[in-house]
């Protein structure tokens, strides 16, 4: 009986399935709708972090939460830096301005959701310590630097 030998993860064909799945953008799990443009580029920011195969629907359900609370927190801070963090209320006493508490609270859940899938830990989770995903990007930027040169699908 032959054993049958895994392939490295530097190896030749490795490599080149990882190329070809660079173009496949994760696509939204079933009920998953996003509210913007600014959104889905949240959404593929966060789903290059890992290989397009390693993502469980599950994951995508948090990653669109995550993804909600990342453009909720981007739209209060812009008009947080507008208006500033202290404001003068009716009576001329200077106030909290209520839009720090709801960026600190939004925040807290991006956190959260983005410890609870391990979005941000690379060293031991298994999806990520081969560095599939990092190698998916790198060709994925290889590929944009020489767009006219490399054809795509």
């Amino acid at each position: 009986m032959a054993k049958v030998q895994r392939l490295g993860r530097n190896s030749i064909i490795t490599n080149i399935k990882l190329a070809s799945s660079v173009s496949d953008d994760v696509p939204l799990p079933a009920g998953v709708i996003l509210r913007s443009e600014d959104e889905m580029v949240i959404w593929r920011q966060f789903t290059r972090a890992r290989a397009f195969n390693d993502w469980r629907d599950c994951d995508l359900l948090i990653i669109e939460q995550a993804v909600k609370a990342k453009a909720d927190i981007r739209k209060y801070q812009i008009d947080l830096d507008k208006t500033g963090a202290i404001l003068i209320n009716e009576r001329g006493t200077p106030v909290c301005n209520p839009l720090v508490s709801i960026v600190d609270t939004l925040t807290r859940q991006f956190l959260s959701l983005s410890r609870s899938i391990s979005l941000m830990q690379t060293e031991t989770d298994s999806r990520t310590k081969n560095a599939v995903g990092k190698k998916q990007n790198d060709f994925r930027n290889l590929i944009e630097a020489n767009d006219g040169l490399i054809a795509n699908r």
